[in-house]
């Protein structure tokens, strides 16, 4: 038998990238109250069995019009991991029903990234920028959101231009101490997530920063579950790392 350590690095392809808006009829004490009591630690708790591998959510505080009250990056071992838990077991089915008591569906939604370089050129999907498995809940993630600063720009030349301003740092990026960014671009927003072995932001993400009007930037804040996830009292714009023990079985080779 190996001794090898499990290694919980996931494929960037497994990520479930996410932005929601809160249901009409929720204000934002209520919409919070529910992320942080239950639906936050309902995720790890809901999912961790069926293989989660990472769980790093976010708010944003009396948004902007248009720009997602939540975001989040739900890591999976693989697309295939995903599929099962989402549709082929009990408890994943049963999670899914409860988007529905804090989400407006639609503008709300998730989908898996593609990398950058294998993007389509008017594509509308998240992408990201390293062909780096790495594990989300060691170092740092930073996150950058914001709505777009120049309103003439179609939907198409905002996402065309923060490809080109990601991908132009991208070499920087990587000595500055990022492995991995994702990032998801809406016609009038965009949401940028940075791993990282730094608990600083990184740079130079100047010519990210210039697209986006007054954007928010966060550090995720470690959530640790030692037994079954801890609630979270939110009331400003934060985010969080959900810190819970993986089931190996999903992650041996």
């Amino acid at each position: 038998m190996s001794n090898q350590p499990v290694n919980y690095a996931t494929p960037t392809t497994a990520i479930r990238v996410f932005c929601g808006f809160n249901r009409p009829d929720l204000n934002e004490p209520q919409f919070f109250a529910q992320l942080g009591q239950t639906f936050m630690p309902g995720t790890p708790y809901m999912l961790q069995p069926l293989g989660l591998a990472a769980y790093l959510p976010g708010v944003v505080s009396n948004p902007p019009a248009g720009l997602p009250h939540e975001f989040a990056l739900i890591c999976y071992p693989s697309p295939a991991a995903w599929r099962h838990a989402n549709s082929e077991t009990l408890r994943g089915r049963v999670y899914n029903q409860t988007h529905g008591g804090v989400y407006a569906s639609p503008p709300s939604g998730a989908s898996f990234p593609i990398l950058l370089d294998e993007l389509p050129p008017t594509a509308v999907d998240p992408f990201f920028l390293f062909s780096t498995d790495i594990d989300w809940q060691s170092g740092f993630t930073h996150v950058l959101i914001g709505l777009k600063k120049d309103e003439t720009q179609t939907g198409n030349q905002f996402r065309t231009a923060l490809r080109a301003a990601l991908a132009g740092t991208a070499t920087q990026l990587k000595q500055a101490g990022s492995d991995q960014v994702v990032a998801m671009a809406r016609d009038d927003f965009a949401i940028i997530w940075f791993h990282s072995n730094r608990a600083e932001f990184p740079d130079p993400i100047d010519p990210v920063r210039v697209l986006l009007d007054n954007p928010q930037s966060l550090l995720h804040e470690r959530v640790i579950c030692q037994d079954e996830p801890p609630t979270v009292a939110i009331n400003r714009t934060q985010a969080f790392n959900f810190i819970f023990v993986r089931e190996p079985r999903f992650f041996l080779q």
